[in-house]
């Protein structure tokens, strides 16, 4: 009886990544029409070029003489990939448009295993999981290469981190532990946000997995080897304090201010989608700070829905700081939240009690998360 369970629950879960999967290479194919272009794109591909021995790509004081996104971040395993991509393909835009539709089928099976964890009706789990596959701001996002490769690679070892830590919680198998820590390190050379796995990491503990004791307990040291292998990170940062982005755009005296701006726009955008007007952006960010204590007070009550909520709140908090230009321009940026996003509405949908209010907040929510970006990819020109 064990055995036929499983055998459904195998057949389910690769119905369900099938679908996933057929979804991305019909969806994002016209992606693979467009020709590798654009200033970061070929600033990152004549650094590859330049940068031709294993050596030059680990110099950490190395900058960029066209001060393109190769001075912002030391991300010699990025740069690695972009030397294989360049050396082998050249300027072919379709193995590069294939590298990044990959990187995302990979993100998007992390995604359904990682948000089984909190949403356990495969159903709600699957429709979150599509609803983070067809964003319309992730579709944009893989479809430029430069994103679609740096992005999406930063996020895939994050994911792995987290996924990896979670089936350690699970079965208690090193093995998981330590594929953690080994994602999370090569994730801090990918870019400097990875480094915010630990606190993501710190609150699932917290919230998820620790005694409700207010005492130290052994189990706590388990965060201590990511502080550890974080330190390599930090000290290439400081040594290159002129040229991060993390050192070099902190928004100044006016900081704090700007900082909450800054997280009420993104908040914004990932919720809209497309660029909405100064009244409806005051409006929602109104409706926002009205929702978060609510959030926040069933969060105390429910566990899951409170590490989502602080798991969103996080993911937006990395990019705050670290580009201001028009947040319109900044898409790439939901790529991370928009997880959290979607596990937190299809979380909420799934524990509704009532049936009727169920299936009606269900509707809707599949017609907001699915049916509008499905319009908004399948009409874009």
């Amino acid at each position: 009886m064990a055995n036929q369970i499983n055998k459904t629950d195998v057949l389910k879960t690769s119905l369900i990544l099938l679908v996933l999967i057929s979804s991305i290479i019909f969806l994002y194919s016209p992606h693979f029409k467009t020709k590798l272009g654009g200033y970061d794109v070929m600033e990152l591909y004549r650094e590859a070029q330049n940068r031709n021995t294993f050596k030059k790509i680990i110099d950490y004081k190395y900058f960029s003489q066209g001060g393109g996104p190769t001075s912002a971040y030391f991300n010699p395993v990025i740069l690695l990939v972009w030397r294989q991509m360049a050396t082998n393909y050249d300027k072919n835009h379709f193995f590069y448009h294939l590298l990044c539709t990959l990187i995302h089928i990979i993100n998007t099976m992390i995604v359904f295993f990682l948000l089984k964890a909190f949403i356990k009706n495969n159903l709600f789990s699957f429709l979150a999981t599509l609803s983070f596959t067809i964003y319309y701001l992730n579709f944009l996002t893989v479809g430029w290469i430069a994103s679609g490769i740096n992005q999406g690679l930063t996020i895939f070892l994050v994911l792995s981190a987290l996924l990896s830590v979670i089936k350690y919680f699970q079965t208690k198998n090193t093995f998981f532990y330590f594929l953690s820590l080994l994602s999370f390190f090569l994730g801090t050379f990918t870019k400097e946000i990875a480094i915010f796995t630990i606190p993501i990491l710190l609150a699932y503990y917290i919230i998820i997995q620790r005694e409700k004791i207010f005492k130290f307990i052994k189990p706590d040291l388990i965060l201590l080897p990511y502080l550890i292998l974080s330190l390599p990170i930090i000290l290439i940062t400081f040594a290159r304090m002129n040229g991060s982005a993390v050192i070099t755009s902190f928004g100044g005296i006016n900081f704090g201010a700007h900082m909450l701006y800054r997280f009420l726009d993104y908040v914004n955008y990932m919720i809209t989608i497309i660029p909405a007007s100064h009244i409806a952006k005051i409006t929602l960010a109104m409706f926002i700070l009205f929702l978060l204590p609510f959030l926040i007070y069933y969060g105390l009550r429910d566990k899951k829905l409170l590490f989502l909520t602080i798991w969103l709140a996080l993911s937006i908090a990395i990019f705050i700081f670290s580009n201001f230009r028009d947040i319109y321009d900044l898409g790439r940026y939901l790529y991370l939240p928009s997880i959290a996003w979607f596990a937190m509405l299809y979380y909420i949908a799934s524990n509704i009690k009532n049936l009727k209010t169920k299936i009606i907040s269900s509707f809707f929510l599949i017609n907001y998360t699915i049916v509008l970006n499905l319009f908004l990819i399948l009409t874009r020109k």
